[in-house]
């Protein structure tokens, strides 16, 4: 199942392959306008590069999780791996902007010295919204934080491993999340009754985890955990139950991670994977065909389900070919897909558009292909010059940590 390096190769490969989609998503919108109306009518290429994220990270984040290392050489993996280069990011977006080179959301701009704190977190989109965010595409690593101190929480009161349980509850709660309000906290739709709400849940959950920890050092934590997850997750702006949905997703890719491990059967694995899907095309035939905002298409309640069962399709194809080898530019594709995806947004901005065409090439083509190549550049310098770097360093430090809660070892 893994390749060179003991990496997973097919998550390589699918990682790259979805950061891609999101650059040409992203810049295709820019340049067309036909292509623009098309992905937001029928098949949005961003939303599927996004979902096949997700599922790769519930696949992959409890691996790392349970290598036997502590919570605590966890985080720093996963601090060394998403924050440094998120940072230099934030940095490098405020520099351009500074000449005029990326344009930053009016509601950063209304309170800039908080909201860029607030995005220094990566739990910017449950703070403050979209409209708050330096980067756009970032909305997707607050999720990913979250699911990081879900899965803390579980490993703590020992429940990491019942990931079918979990999965099949998240996806009935797909539903029923309808109900729940937006932005609980600081949204619009907020008031007393439901901030009580949130601090009530939070108080619950912190109880019932702190319960179920083995030690007091590990309840501790447990509570403080909880006091930070549960109140970024119930004042996430976006629909509830789309947010359950990409949570839900997530607890997929662990089950089918512990399929693959031989944990659970492929039966009970691919059962669960069906459902998912089924759930998502069965609740969507009750959308309400809308017009959308932004370019006038004519939405219908086909778009998001194939969208979406088009990321899980290539995530269980990808996923039967896993003993095969991929292309080695596509695996290297999947190791830049983190600065790809980050990167890019700051490339569409900078680099100017092309006003003519050369040798009969429109200039729209000209303009997508110098996108595209400029921020594929870009991401292997980045990846190069901060990724890479920051990586060793973090595993350097995990070292450290693992030797000092090892026991010395015994002279024969």
């Amino acid at each position: 199942m893994r390749g060179r390096g003991g990496r997973f190769e097919f998550l390589d490969a699918i990682r790259g392959l979805a950061a891609l989609a999101v650059v040409i998503q992203h810049s295709s919108e820019r340049l067309w306008p036909a292509y623009f109306r098309f992905s937001q009518a029928h098949f949005g290429l961003g939303q599927f590069g996004v979902f096949v994220f997700f599922l790769v990270s519930g696949f992959i984040i409890p691996a790392s999780l349970e290598r036997g290392r502590s919570l605590g050489a966890f985080w720093v993996g996963r601090f060394f791996r998403l924050y440094p280069l998120f940072w230099a990011c934030l940095t490098a977006a405020i520099v351009l902007h500074s000449i005029d080179r990326f344009g930053l959301p009016a509601g950063f701009l209304d309170n800039p010295v908080q909201n860029f704190v607030t995005n220094l977190t990566m739990a910017q989109f449950f703070l403050g919204g979209m409209d708050t965010q330096v980067v756009g595409a970032s909305w997707t690593l607050s999720y990913e934080l979250a699911f990081y101190l879900f899965l803390s929480l579980l490993l703590l009161a020992g429940l990491n491993r019942r990931s079918v349980p979990l999965a099949v509850l998240a996806i009935g709660l797909i539903a029923p999340a309808v109900i729940v309000p937006t932005a609980m906290i600081n949204g619009t739709q907020s008031n007393m009754l439901t901030r009580s709400i949130v601090v009530v849940a939070t108080i619950l959950i912190a109880i019932v985890f702190a319960r179920w920890t083995t030690d007091r050092r590990s309840a501790v934590v447990a509570v403080l955990l909880a006091f930070v997850t549960v109140p970024l997750v119930l004042n996430q702006p976006a629909s509830m139950t789309y947010s359950v949905g990409i949570f839900a997703t997530m607890f997929v890719g662990t089950v089918m991670y512990r399929m693959t491990a031989g944990e659970i059967t492929a039966r009970r694995g691919w059962a669960v994977f069906g459902l998912a899907v089924a759930v998502i095309f069965g609740l969507s035939l009750f959308n309400t065909p809308y017009v959308d905002p932004t370019t006038g298409a004519w939405v219908t309640w086909l778009k998001q389900p194939v969208t979406i069962a088009a990321a899980y399709l290539l995530f269980a194809v990808a996923l039967l070919l896993r003993r095969h080898s991929f292309p080695r530019p596509l695996l290297y594709l999947g190791r830049i897909s983190y600065s790809l995806y980050l990167a890019h947004a700051l490339v569409l901005d900078a680099l100017p558009r092309w006003t003519k065409p050369v040798a009969g090439i429109p200039a729209s083509w000209l303009t997508f292909c110098t996108w595209v190549i400029g921020a594929l550049v870009i991401a292997a310098m980045t990846y190069r010059m901060i990724e890479k770097p920051c990586h060793n360093l973090g595993h350097r430090l995990i070292a450290k940590l693992d030797a000092r809660t090892q026991p010395e070892a015994q002279p024969a």
